[in-house]
């Protein structure tokens, strides 16, 4: 059966149950959820759920069925349940339940196969995200610092696309290394266009995971090359800390999120180069034919982008404004309608899932934004909504029709440090007034983006735009 009858019978049922003691004379039994359904092998009232991490659960009994909030997500065989509901089609069924870290409480509908209902609320407690703040930053704090013991600290600062760049090359070894002891099918995609291969145009990292459905592809990603010395606008970095190592890290995380998940297209998490360049990481990939390139035979379905990530909401500056919160879907090729499916996702995990306010102001203005809609967003805290807005990989992709979200942060005259030799994590630290608000801003973002891609590769209504 497939999810969209499973949801019908489902809302069907709901609908019938509190008719079900208008017909015949006996009297039925009150249903016992606890008979059916056990999360992490107990009952549903002495499990322990903890925020932010996936939970074992076995549903038995033909026709009982399941339903949670939109904050708990329902993963069978690895895959994300997109009505949030499920039967049990033979006798039982095995899955997993993951909470976000801002779930404050569970309730799960039980729903018995003639129709009785029963609300099971489970406990929960804090947890170890699955993607979170505190491994963001040793990982972060581990790459960018410089040590003599390489235990304790990696020293892959310095990447500047080209000129055979030995910090660089040693950077995106260690990046391949890191997907493939995930499992992932992994290279290293060199580009020359000049024939010199000591001076490579560019240098991706390319993981790759097989979906179930051979015809469509997608993928997420960030560049992990950083602006050269004596480029604009700050003179050029050798941490590139936010701009972008932020999001370089984040990939890193994501990868080991995603390895035992089941997606329905292929998919690949890449770390482009030469994004400060003019995107030819990304170019390179997404326009040549070789093996581990973009496939030209496949749908390319979405696309989501990490780039400048961290010096955001939650976190303030120090006049005690929050930073600015950016995520753009696209493209938007009419202001004044939604023209993407993506768009919707977007919107539903930031203020249905994570509970992001709407509608957060500032007294004054950002002093850089969106390109569509800045005059109605310049003071607006979550500058969340369609934009034509590039300057970073999304639009490789967008070009080719794909639906794209592109996630950054502050920029220009609200964090100036980007591209210049205080783009540092010690002045991120210092901007954001300490190392757990950091912290928190970057498990925020993190979360966004992931919960997008993993609803995003369920939402059929998501296609390319030239399909």
């Amino acid at each position: 059966m497939n999810r969209q009858l499973s949801a019908l019978l489902l809302t069907v049922l709901f609908f019938v149950a509190p008719l079900a003691g208008c017909f015949g004379d006996e009297e039925k039994e009150s249903v016992v959820a606890a008979d059916s359904l056990q999360i992490d092998f107990v009952n549903p009232e002495d499990a322990i759920m903890r925020s932010g991490e996936f939970h074992d659960f076995t549903l038995e009994g033909k026709g009982n069925a399941i339903t949670t909030d939109s904050d708990v997500l329902i993963f069978i065989n690895g895959t994300y349940v997109e009505s949030h509901s499920v039967i049990v089609e033979d006798n039982t069924v095995f899955g997993q339940l993951l909470t976000t870290p801002y779930t404050s409480e569970v309730n799960i509908e039980f729903m018995s196969d003639d129709g009785q209902t029963q609300s099971v609320s489970v406990p929960i407690t804090e947890g170890t995200p699955i993607v979170n703040g505190e491994e963001w930053f040793e990982k972060i704090d581990f790459i960018t610092s410089v040590c003599t013991d390489t235990t304790k600290c990696g020293g892959y600062v310095n990447r500047w696309m080209g000129a055979g760049n030995g910090f660089y090359e040693r950077a995106a070894e260690y990046f391949k290394g890191h997907f493939e002891g995930l499992g992932y099918e992994t290279h290293l995609l060199r580009v020359t266009d000049h024939g010199n291969l000591a001076q490579p145009e560019s240098l991706n990292v390319i993981a790759w995971k097989q979906g179930r459905n051979d015809n469509c592809v997608q993928g997420m990603g960030g560049h992990m090359d950083i602006a050269p010395p004596g480029g604009p606008p700050g003179g050029g970095t050798y941490e590139g800390a936010y701009d972008n190592t932020a999001g370089t890290v984040a990939m890193m995380l994501y990868a080991r999120a995603f390895a035992d998940l089941t997606f329905e297209c292929d998919t690949f998490l890449a770390l482009w180069s030469s994004e400060e360049e003019g995107l030819r990481g990304s170019n390179a990939f997404a326009n040549n034919n070789c093996d581990y390139c973009l496939p030209q035979d496949k749908e390319l379905e979405f696309y989501i982008n990490m780039d400048m990530m961290g010096m955001s909401w939650p976190a303030h500056k120090s006049n005690g404004d929050p930073f600015p919160y950016h995520a753009w879907s696209g493209p938007d090729e009419d202001p004044e309608v939604q023209d993407v499916e993506i768009t919707s996702v977007l919107e539903h995990v930031h203020f249905d899932i994570l509970n992001a306010p709407r509608d957060l102001r500032i007294d004054g203005t950002y002093g850089a934004g969106c390109d569509q809609h800045w005059d109605e967003h310049a003071d607006l805290v979550f500058d969340v909504h369609e934009d034509t807005f590039g300057r970073s990989d999304h639009v490789t992709f967008r070009n080719l029709g794909a639906q794209t979200i592109f996630h950054l942060g502050a920029y220009d005259a609200d964090y100036s440090a980007y591209h210049s030799p205080s783009d540092t994590l010690d002045n991120m630290v210092a901007e954001v007034g300490g190392q757990e608000e950091l912290e928190r801003s970057m498990e925020f973002v993190m979360w966004a983006a992931m919960l997008e891609f993993i609803i995003a590769d369920q939402t059929p209504e998501i296609r390319n735009m030239n399909a």
